[in-house]
C-alpha cells in the first residue's frame, strides 16, 4: 500500500525554473460521522476504497460497525444506529462518498453519539425502538440533499422479508437486506435494506431474481452486544407478491475457530458479499467487537445466478501467563454457498509471523491488519489497541488470493476523536502457509524511504508507487521521512501534532542548477512532479525532515543528499506490481524507476525500545536501488558517528559483498552514560550515483 497516498499527499509540481510548494494536504481522506466515529479513507490506483474505522467508542453497541456497500456507495453504520435507521435515522448520514464530499451533518458529533448509545439502551430495555427521546413526535436525522429512492420503471411486486428474532417472536428489531442478482444497480441503497417490524420487512421491486438476508443481535441492560446472527435465503425468484424467511432460529452455526494453541476470542466480524450477473455487489461486514458470539444460517446449494462469497473474521489473544504473547488473526473464505462455521487451523493455514514493535516511550498505540480477498472491491478494519513496545507472536491466515494490508500507530492522537500518530503504514502483500517471517515495526534508525512491492511483479491487483520515476522529461518523487527499515513500511512524513515542532524542506538540482524547493510540512509525504531538461545530466534532490515533541525522542531529525545520472524515458512500462501515476482509465505505467541509492540499518543489540547496551556497537548496512531501476554495483560506504552531534568519529566499515557493510565502534563507559547515537552515512555505486544520510539522535546507548 506504500499506502497508495497519492489522494493524500502534496503535490510540489512547476516546470523548470523555481516551483513554489502547493499547501500541505492532511495525514488522510478521513471524515466523522454523526456518531463521533472516524473512518480514514484510502484509494487505490485502480480506485478501490481502503478503510481504518476508529470507532468513538471502546466497548458496547457503540463499538459494534456494520460496513454496507449498495450500490456503488459505502456506508460505516455503528451498532448502535442500526435499530434507527428508516425510523428516526437516515441512511445517508453514514453514506462514506458523501461525507469526503464535504456534506455538513445535522448534529454535532461529539455529542450525539453519547446521546444515541443512552437511546439504544434505554429503547432495548423497554423492546421498542424508535418513537421516543431523540426520535421523539417523528424526529428524523439525515445529510441535507439526501438522495431520494429511485424507483424502477416497471410492475412491482411486494417481497415480504418474514422472521422471528433471536428470542424467537416475530422480529421488531434486525435489518433486512434485499438485493437482485440480475442487475446490483436496479435497487437504490435505500430500497436496499429496512428494518422489521412485527416480523416482516416489506419491499416493492420488479420481477426478477433476488438474495435476502436478515441480521438479528441481542443486547444486554447496559448496551453491549451480546449475540449476532446471520439468516439468509441466498437465491430466490420475484414473479408475483412473494414472501421469504430469514428466521434467526435458522442461523444454527457458530462461528468456532479450533487453533493449534490455546486462544482466547478477542475481536470477530462476519461478512456477506453477494454479486449479480452485473452491477455492484451487496456488501454487510458487520464487525461484532469483542468476544460477541456470531452464528450463520449455512446453505448447501451454490447460488445459480451471479455470486455469493462470505468469510469470517477473528482476533484471538493468548491467555494471560509467562513467555511471549501470541494472536491468531484469521479469516477464511467460501464461495458460492455458506459453509458450517467450524473451522480447525492446521500449520499450513498460517504463517507465524516473529513481530517487533519499537517504541522509546511506553505507550499505548494502535495496530490494523486488514485482509482483502480478491473479489471485494473495498476493505479495511478496526485497529486494536497494542501496548508498546513490545514483542509478539502472530499467526495470521494465509491463502492464495488473500491480501494483507495495514499500519501501525505509536500513540494515539489526544482528543474527542482519536487518530493515529508517530507510526508506520505497510504496502499490501501475502503470507504463504507453513512459513514463518520476521516483521520490524518502528525499528530505529528512522528516516526517509520510498514505496515497495511485496506482491509479486506481475500482480497487478494492488500496485505501488516507486519512489521516483521518470516519464519523457517529467520525474515524479514520493519519498516518505520517518520510515522505518522493514521493505515496504512508511512512516507518517511530515505530518504531526499540534504540539509537535515538524520541519521540513527539499531541493531539486539538475547539473546542481536549482529547479524547484519547498516546505511539504503537514504532508504524509514529499509528492513532487517536476519537468527536467531532456539531456542527460546529473539530478540531485536533498530532503530534510525534523520532528520533535513529547512522543518523539530517537531519529528526531534527517538530512539525506542524492545524487543520480538520469536521461530521457521513452518506451519504457512499469511491471504490473507498480505504476507511475494515476490515470483517467487506471494506473499509469509509462515511465521507468530512477537510480536512486537506498540505505536500510540494522544496530547489533536493539532493545524495542530503541536502546543498545554500552560496549562494541554494531552495525550492518544495506545499500541498494529502488526496485526496477538499473541497478549498478554498489562501490563502498563509510559510516561516522556522533555522540553530542557534533564531533565525529570514523567506524570501522568491512564490505560483506552484495551492498552489506558491516560497521563496528567501541562504545566504553566513560563516553556513553546513556547517550544518544547520531549516524551518518555515505555510499555509491559504480554508476556514479551517491547517497550521504545525517540521522540526528538515531538510536540509544546506555550503560549495561
Amino acid at each position: 500500500m506504500r499506502r497508495n497516498l497519492s489522494v493524500l499527499a502534496v503535490l510540489l509540481a512547476g516546470l523548470v525554473g523555481l516551483a513554489p510548494p502547493a499547501v500541505a494536504a492532511t495525514p488522510s481522506d478521513t471524515v466523522t460521522l454523526i456518531t463521533g466515529d472516524r473512518v480514514a479513507v484510502r484509494t487505490t490506483p485502480d480506485g478501490r476504497s481502503l478503510f481504518d474505522v476508529r470507532p468513538a467508542a471502546a466497548k458496547g453497541m457503540a463499538r459494534a460497525l456494520v460496513h454496507l456497500r449498495l450500490g456503488d456507495r459505502d456506508f460505516e453504520v455503528p451498532g448502535t444506529a442500526l435499530p434507527y435507521l428508516g425510523r428516526g435515522l437516515d441512511l445517508s448520514l453514514f453514506d462514506l462518498q458523501a461525507l469526503r464530499a464535504g456534506a455538513p451533518l445535522p448534529a454535532d458529533p461529539a455529542t450525539f453519539g453519547t446521546a444515541l448509545a443512552k437511546q439504544f439502551k434505554e429503547d432495548n430495555a423497554r423492546g421498542q425502538f424508535g418513537g421516543a427521546g431523540l426520535f421523539a413526535a417523528g424526529r428524523t436525522f439525515a445529510l441535507a440533499g439526501a438522495r431520494p429512492a429511485a424507483r424502477p420503471r416497471s410492475v412491482m411486486r411486494t417481497v415480504s422479508v418474514d422472521a422471528n428474532d433471536i428470542g424467537g417472536k416475530p422480529a421488531d428489531t434486525g435489518v433486512a437486506f434485499l438485493y437482485n442478482t440480475d442487475d446490483g444497480n436496479l435497487l437504490d441503497p435505500n430500497e436496499s435494506l429496512n428494518y422489521f417490524a412485527g416480523g416482516t420487512a416489506k419491499f416493492s421491486v420488479p420481477d426478477g431474481n433476488y438474495s435476502a438476508l436478515g441480521v438479528f443481535w441481542t443486547a444486554d441492560a447496559d448496551g453491549n452486544p451480546t449475540e449476532v446472527r446471520f439468516s439468509a435465503q441466498p437465491d430466490f425468484a420475484v414473479k408475483a407478491d412473494t414472501a421469504v424467511r430469514v428466521d434467526a432460529a435458522r442461523a444454527t452455526s457458530k462461528l468456532t475457530w479450533v487453533t493449534p494453541r490455546p486462544a482466547l476470542l478477542d475481536d470477530t466480524g462476519f461478512l456477506f458479499r453477494r454479486a449479480a450477473k452485473t452491477g455492484p455487489a451487496l456488501v454487510v461486514d458487520f464487525d461484532a467487537g469483542p468476544g460477541v458470539p456470531i452464528s450463520v444460517s449455512p446453505t448447501a446449494i451454490p447460488v445459480r445466478t451471479g455470486a455469493l462469497q462470505t468469510y469470517p473474521y477473528s482476533r484471538l489473544v493468548s491467555p494471560p501467563g509467562p513467555g511471549t504473547p501470541y494472536e491468531y488473526v484469521l479469516q477464511k473464505a467460501t464461495t458460492g454457498r455458506i459453509p458450517q462455521q467450524r473451522y480447525v487451523i492446521t500449520a499450513q493455514d498460517i504463517a507465524t509471523v516473529d513481530s517487533t514493535y519499537f517504541s522509546e516511550f511506553s505507550s499505548l498505540g494502535l495496530r490494523q491488519r486488514s485482509g482483502m480477498f480478491s473479489f471485494e472491491d473495498s476493505g479495511g478494519r478496526v485497529s486494536h489497541p497494542i501496548p508498546l513496545p513490545r514483542k509478539q507472536t502472530e499467526y495470521v491466515s494465509a491463502a492464495p488470493d488473500l491480501r494483507w494490508f495495514g499500519g501501525f500507530s505509536k500513540y494515539v492522537l489526544p482528543g474527542p476523536f482519536p487518530g493515529w500518530a508517530g507510526g508506520q503504514y505497510e504496502p499490501f502483500h501475502a503470507y504463504r502457509g507453513g512459513t514463518t517471517v520476521t516483521e520490524d515495526w518502528n525499528r530505529f534508525p528512522l528516516h526517509p524511504a520510498g514505496g515497495v512491492a511485496l506482491l509479486p511483479l506481475d500482480d497487478a491487483t494492488l500496485p505501488e508507487q516507486p519512489a521516483a520515476t521518470r516519464a519523457g522529461d517529467l520525474l515524479r518523487l514520493a519519498i516518505t521521512p520517518f520510515s522505518d527499515n522493514q521493505p515496504g513500511h512508511t512512516g507518517f512524513g511530515f505530518y504531526g501534532e499540534a504540539r509537535d515542532t515538524v520541519t521540513g524542506h527539499y531541493t531539486l538540482t539538475q547539473d546542481g542548477v536549482p529547479l524547484a524547493e519547498g516546505s511539504p510540512v503537514g504532508a504524509t509525504e514529499l509528492a513532487v512532479a517536476q519537468e527536467v531538461a531532456a539531456g542527460p545530466s546529473t539530478l540531485g534532490l536533498t530532503i530534510d525532515a525534523g520532528r520533535t515533541g513529547p512522543m518523539y525522542h530517537q531519529s528526531t531529525a534527517t538530512h539525506t543528499e542524492w545524487t543520480w545520472r538520469s536521461r530521457h524515458v521513452e518506451g519504457a512500462t512499469l511491471p504490473p506490481a507498480l505504476y507511475c501515476a494515476r490515470g483517467q482509465s487506471g494506473p499509469d505505467r509509462a515511465c521507468g524507476v530512477e537510480p536512486l541509492l537506498t540505505l536500510g540499518y540494522a544496530v547489533g543489540g536493539l532493545r524495542p525500545d530503541g536502546s543498545a547496551v554500552a560496549g562494541p556497537q554494531r552495525l550492518d548496512l544495506t545499500v541498494g536501488h529502488l526496485q526496477q531501476s538499473a541497478a549498478s554495483p554498489i562501490s563502498g560506504a563509510t559510516v561516522q558517528y556522533s555522540t553530542d552531534g557534533t564531533t565525529w568519529h570514523d567506524a570501522a566499515v568491512t564490505a560483506r559483498g552484495g551492498g552489506v557493510f558491516h560497521a563496528e565502534f567501541p562504545a566504553d563507559t566513560d563516553s556513553y552514560r546513556g547517550t544518544d547515537v547520531s549516524l551518518r552515512v555515505t555510499a555509491s555505486d559504480t554508476a556514479g550515483a551517491t547517497i550521504a544520510e545525517t540521522i540526528t539522535a538515531a538510536y540509544h546507548a546506555y550503560l549495561s
